[in-house]
């Protein structure tokens, strides 16, 4: 008898661990996505903070030697959302003709992103440095020369 009870209970453990497995399992495995969803967009303001987020990133990964974080703020950067139909207009209604240059600025960066991950990969710091400097100035010539106008068209619109 007693060993009866005390097979009863394991029994009972065991069989209540693999129904809490088999219900967190189903209950946490993602909806299959659908083909026709949108990529995610995001305000032209946000984005800017993610980036931000990610310069922060590299730079923590550059005083601390550590490449993982290197190359995932690089990838953040490479990677970020698509600006919104609604920040994308703005944008190109403010700049017009101008348009060509925040998109040279747009791909530098985004160029010299994926060569900084491609260096932090290969554990080369030389390299990490050129492109990341080449990312810092890409930022300030266009923040120099779009940010204020952008902001104000932005503000204005609000």
């Amino acid at each position: 008898m007693k060993y009866r009870i005390h097979t009863v209970i394991i029994s009972s453990f065991f069989l209540m661990v693999a129904s809490g497995l088999a219900i967190s399992h189903y209950t946490s495995v993602p909806e299959a996505t659908n083909s026709t969803d949108q990529p995610e967009t995001l305000e032209l303001q946000t984005i800017m903070r993610l980036l931000l987020s990610d310069i922060d990133r590299i730079n923590e990964g550059i005083y601390t030697g550590d490449f993982g974080l290197i190359e995932l703020g690089a990838a953040g950067i490479n990677e970020h959302p698509a600006l919104s139909e609604e920040s994308l207009s703005l944008v190109r209604e403010t700049l017009g003709s101008r348009m060509e240059a925040f998109g040279t600025f747009d791909h530098t960066v985004h160029t010299r992103a994926d060569t900084l991950r491609n260096a932090a990969q290969e554990r080369d710091m030389s390299r990490v440095l050129e492109n990341y400097r080449i990312i810092q100035q890409g930022c300030v010539n266009c923040h120099s020369a779009f940010q204020q106008e952008i902001r104000y068209e932005r503000m204005k619109r609000q």
